[in-house]
């Protein structure tokens, strides 16, 4: 197809069933127009259209049309926007290539999650938050004036439906599809007496799972419960509590192949590397959806070897998630004399428990107690032609807990004893009206972070000594074939107990205390060959470290109203993301991210409110970038840390455009593109050998070579195209409604999305360059005359497209490549009743 960039425009009203209230089916189409969203991305209500920011929003009817359940489904309602899976139930938020591939107790999100006015924290906590939506905001670009976290990415606003005074009504939804997929969800509006009134809402999502080997399964709960009152005439008070699980085993990769040394010269495969060549999975290995588990994967899998142990590695441990959310929250308005005041307190708890197998781990487990508690108060007033905003925010947040992630030849056990983030922040901002059409805009922003973090990192390394001829008259290369790996432990107890005594001839190692032999020791005079020769060391890393960052972030705008449904505006706005720190010996801290915004933008509707055209060129100016990768630590042994790498240079062009044909049809488009250039991006690693290179699709250079003659590259990804940024994105689609005589309808909707080339991985490898790809949704849907009850049949990536959603490198695992996958094509049915 030819390059054009169209993303689906989400400022539509779609028609879907998922109606509170018993509505008509003129109520349902809309025979006048097109119909305004209102957002409150602003903190104030206001339609979409007159927002002068960069917005997408969606009603909670289109994310139903759309399935989307979870974060994970986000990108189909704004293109900018790219949502992946950091590992068992952590989500990473990229937008326009803003983002990082890691998100964990160490390091902050780069875009702003918000529940209801609430920050949450933790990637995990998202993924509970799609229960009786009412709608979803995303902003695009950086979060520094009127937001609770700052942001570089951008926000999420997730606004759920809210209990009405007076009226008893409510709704049923059950799904069935394919890969055992099983959806329900039950709620209750009920009047408590004349200023009362409570909305309960409960769900449950499940699924078998659609790789083969059953990985990628899900099984979720969640329960709300909100109570709202109106304590006089100028005073309302919403109260809410949630609970919810989130379980199954997430999503698992699939083994693509390796990259091994050209020993007998270069292979030919158009994946070889520098240095490399790459050697294929069979096809029933690498085939897209398969997954780690079936009987090929294990026994391919099983069949490479680990580093720097050079010994066969063993099976995965099965993944899982168990993790439980909880919460509660109020909303307290007030209509004062001066001005309307706003307060949000919450308080929050997360217990997580996943082990996850990304991208090769034997297991990489997560058992940790999150707890954040906030508060938000907001004043709106105006004096003469100037509409304020003045606000403060507090944030504190604790993460405890223990983490180990053991890739064979060694295993980072690591206890947090405290990781908390303590935020406070002043802002304010201005709109002044020049006169009926022009405005200035400006807004202010302090923000004061402080970080702890008190834990350790107890490393086990499993070396081996023994050198054996690569092949006959070969050179010779570390060999320790049959010796053991680590097994798996949460604790440095737990691994040595899981050790057979029999490894450790002279004992086990102590912390810091220096090598013992760990298998087989054939170190005297006319050892047999079959015997092992390995060291096991538990190296320590203890961080106790404290952080604060004061910054000050602001925006800047004026916006024009060239008539009444015409706007332009312009803005300036900057960003930072906190810094953080890894438990990581030489890597222990990194510091902030900033991000400076420049955008120019017009909104309007034409032909009588029928047809609507919006336009947003934006410039993105990202210093001191975040990235979180794996390298190799202060002591030279491979690790994974977050460190400050690089700048990029962000600009493109979005286009959206709807059109109402006639009241029962509908075309919408939406066209971006997008240059995200790497500017600086460069890191250090070590190798055994000079001509061991780096495992990289980047340029290379030695810096240095030590006394052991192992040398220290550096590795220059400057000029690449950033991270999940595909230059050309296309969404399209179209809305038909039949009526018929009886007064049913039916609704039909095909929705095509494209994009364009993209980087999905850390290193640049060409397996990590995914493929442009064209997808294709429909629903067809069945309206009862008085809209109480509808049944909607929907088939999503109908073509059944392989889209790689990452591809990491396994260093420790022969250089393995693996990918996970986005979901292929699903279908189903869902009923819909209202009462």
């Amino acid at each position: 197809m030819e390059k054009k960039s169209l993303q689906f425009c989400v400022l539509t009203a779609c028609v879907t069933p998922l109606l509170v209230n018993a509505q008509t089916l003129e109520d349902v189409v809309d025979t006048t127009g097109i119909e305004q969203i209102t957002v409150t991305a602003q903190r104030k209500t206001e339609s979409l259209q007159d927002v002068a920011v960069p917005i997408d929003a969606a009603t909670g009817e289109e994310l139903a049309r759309f399935g989307v359940t979870n974060a994970n489904g986000l990108n189909k309602i704004s293109p900018a926007l790219t949502v992946v899976s950091g590992g068992g139930s952590n989500n990473v938020f990229f937008v326009r290539g803003v983002g990082n591939f890691a998100v964990n107790a160490y390091t902050d999100s780069a875009l702003a999650f918000n529940v209801d006015g609430v920050f949450l924290g933790r990637p995990t906590s998202t993924s509970a938050s799609f229960l009786d939506v009412e709608r979803i905001e995303v902003l695009k670009g950086p979060q520094g004036t009127l937001y609770g976290r700052n942001a570089t990415a951008g926000a999420i606003n997730v606004i759920s439906k809210k209990p009405e005074l007076g009226e008893t009504f409510g709704k049923v939804t059950a799904s069935v599809g394919n890969f055992g997929n099983l959806e329900g969800s039950a709620a209750i509006n009920i009047p408590l007496g004349d200023d009362w009134a409570t909305r309960l809402v409960i769900g449950k999502t499940k699924n078998d799972g659609y790789n083969d080997d059953g990985t990628a399964a899900t099984d979720d709960t969640a329960f709300r419960a909100q109570f709202y009152g109106e304590l006089s005439e100028n005073v309302n008070l919403r109260i809410a509590g949630d609970y919810s699980t989130v379980k199954g085993n997430g999503n698992a990769p699939s083994f693509l192949g390796n990259y091994g040394f050209p020993l007998q010269g270069d292979n030919g495969n158009p994946n070889n590397i520098i240095g490399y060549n790459f050697n294929p999975a069979p096809d029933n290995v690498s085939a897209a959806h398969t997954g780690p588990f079936t009987d090929a994967a294990v026994n391919y899998y099983t069949s490479l070897n680990t580093t720097p142990a050079f010994t066969q590695i063993t099976p995965m441990l099965e993944p899982y998630i168990d993790n439980v959310f909880k919460g509660v929250s109020a909303e307290l308005n007030v209509a004062l004399p001066f001005g309307d005041l706003v307060v949000i307190p919450a308080y929050r708890e997360n217990e997580v428990d996943f082990l996850f197998n990304n991208p090769g781990f034997q297991a990489a487990i997560n058992q940790e107690n999150h707890s954040q508690s906030s508060v938000e108060a907001r004043l709106s007033t105006s004096t003469g032609p100037v509409d304020w905003i003045f606000g403060a925010f507090y944030f504190d947040e604790k993460v405890e807990g223990l983490a180990s992630f053991n890739q064979y030849s060694l295993q980072s056990t690591q206890q947090i004893d405290n990781s908390s983030t303590e935020s406070t922040a002043l802002f304010t901002q201005a709109k002044y009206h020049i006169s009926d059409d022009l405005r200035l805009v400006g807004g202010l922003r302090w923000t004061n972070d402080k970080k702890e973090f008190q834990g350790q990192a107890n490393v086990f390394l499993n070396l081996c000594i023994r050198d054996l001829p690569a092949y006959p008259g070969g050179p010779e290369i570390p060999n320790c074939e049959g010796a053991p790996v680590i097994p798996v432990g949460t604790t440095v107890e737990e691994t040595l107990a899981a050790m057979d005594p029999a490894d450790l001839p002279a004992g086990e190692p102590g912390i810091g205390t220096g090598p013992v032999p760990y298998g087989q020791v054939p170190l005297f005079p006319g050892a047999p060959a079959t015997l092992t020769s390995n060291l096991l060391f538990i190296n320590p890393t203890v961080v106790d470290r404290e952080q604060k960052n004061d910054e000050i972030t602001y925006r800047a705008a004026i916006e024009y109203d060239v008539a009444d449904a015409n706007l332009l505006y312009a803005s300036y706005e900057t960003g930072y993301r906190s810094g953080g720190f890894s438990p990581t010996t030489g890597q222990e801290e990194f510091q902030p991210e900033y991000i400076d915004a420049l955008t120019l933008g017009s909104k309007n509707r034409f032909l009588n409110n029928t047809l609507q055209l919006n336009f947003e060129a934006f410039y993105w100016d990202y210093q001191d970038q975040q990235a979180s990768h794996f390298g190799i630590d202060g002591r030279g042994n491979s690790a994974f840390f977050t460190e400050n790498i690089g700048k990029s240079d962000i600009k493109g062009l979005e286009i959206d455009a709807l059109y109402q044909v006639a009241p029962t049809l509908r075309l919408t488009a939406n066209l971006q593109y997008l240059d995200n250039t790497i500017e600086e991006f460069s890191y250090l690693q070590k190798t055994p050998d000079e001509a061991v290179q780096v495992v990289t699709g980047c340029d290379t250079s030695v810096v240095s070579m030590n006394d052991d003659g192992e040398p220290l590259y550096l590795v220059d990804c400057g000029g690449k195209e950033g991270r999940n940024s595909p230059k050309y994105t296309a969404n399209i689609g179209v809305e038909k409604t039949f009526e018929f005589n009886n007064g049913y309808a039916l609704m039909w909707s095909v929705d095509a999305r494209y994009r364009d080339e993209r980087w999905i991985g850390f290193d640049f490898l060409p397996h990590q360059r995914a493929e442009a790809v064209t997808t294709f949704d429909s629903t067809l849907q069945l309206l009862s005359p008085d809209a109480d009850w509808s049944l909607l049949a929907y088939a999503r990536n109908i073509s059944d497209e392989e889209i790689k959603a990452t591809s990491q490198l396994f260093a420790n695992g022969s250089n393995l490549m693996t990918a996970t996958y986005e979901q292929p094509r699903t279908f189903g049915v869902r009923l819909n009743y209202n009462f």
